[in-house]
């Protein structure tokens, strides 16, 4: 559903982020948040992207986007010791304007090691060329690059984690199916081994249910997020 009303008057300061807690399942604890755009407009519940991406696209607006979310998610964990991720385009990996943004960001933040870039493995993989160039700077400025919506296939373990990044998230469709699919369930398993000796956390998404978390805990999964436990809130707890 997108927004139902839209006027001239339609700008960023409406959109916030909303906190999702990504789960230690050694010790049920917070290990980070992951922080989503919302956009709030009067009488109406939080619209996600998908629902207002089309405003800010028509608006040419999309890397004042990306710098909203990262300057009120940076501002709101400042004082907090607690890492944080944001989402981030194809188009801002490739945008001088970002890059300088971050290098400014970082500069006067606290330990920079706290914040993670996320990118989707089809934006990492259809210009591996932008990737490898972003991954150069977020190794300069201290950031850490998660690859998100993750599909395992065993052709593809040593190509993840060959890449420079701190984590890996893996689909909730894999997750979804996961239960029913041995062949799948063999590939997460040696993501979290092999990760593990990397240093790369291996993150499940999209975890909704007591028997799912089960299944992960039997393959050795240490993170994951989902409704189970909790909904994006514009309150991190």
């Amino acid at each position: 559903m997108k927004v139902s009303q839209v006027t001239e008057s339609f700008n960023l300061d409406n959109v916030v982020p909303f906190f999702q807690p990504i789960m230690d399942l050694s010790n049920n604890q917070v290990w980070r948040y992951e922080c989503l755009a919302r956009l709030i407009t009067f009488g109406e519940h939080p619209f996600i992207p998908t629902e207002f991406l089309y405003l800010v696209e028509r608006q040419e607006s999309q890397s004042q986007l990306t710098e909203t979310i990262f300057n009120r998610s940076a501002q709101y964990f400042r004082e907090l010791n607690m890492p944080w991720n944001i989402n981030i385009s194809l188009a801002d990996m490739q945008d001088e304007s970002i890059h300088r943004f971050l290098a400014a960001q970082v500069q006067n933040y606290p330990n920079p090691q706290r914040v993670a870039l996320e990118v989707t493995a089809q934006n990492v993989f259809s210009d591996t060329d932008t990737f490898e160039e972003f991954s150069l700077l977020c190794k300069k400025l201290r950031l850490n690059l998660f690859v998100d919506n993750v599909e395992p296939q065993l052709g593809s373990i040593e190509h993840l984690l060959a890449l420079p990044i701190s984590g890996l998230k893996m689909s909730g469709a894999t997750l979804a199916t996961l239960s029913q699919d041995a062949p799948a369930q063999s590939v997460v398993k040696q993501l979290c081994e092999q990760g593990r000796r990397k240093n790369i956390a291996l993150v499940a998404q999209h975890l909704e249910s007591e028997e799912q978390l089960v299944l992960l805990k039997q393959l050795n999964v240490r993170y994951a997020q989902g409704f189970y436990f909790s909904q994006p809130k514009a309150q991190a707890h």
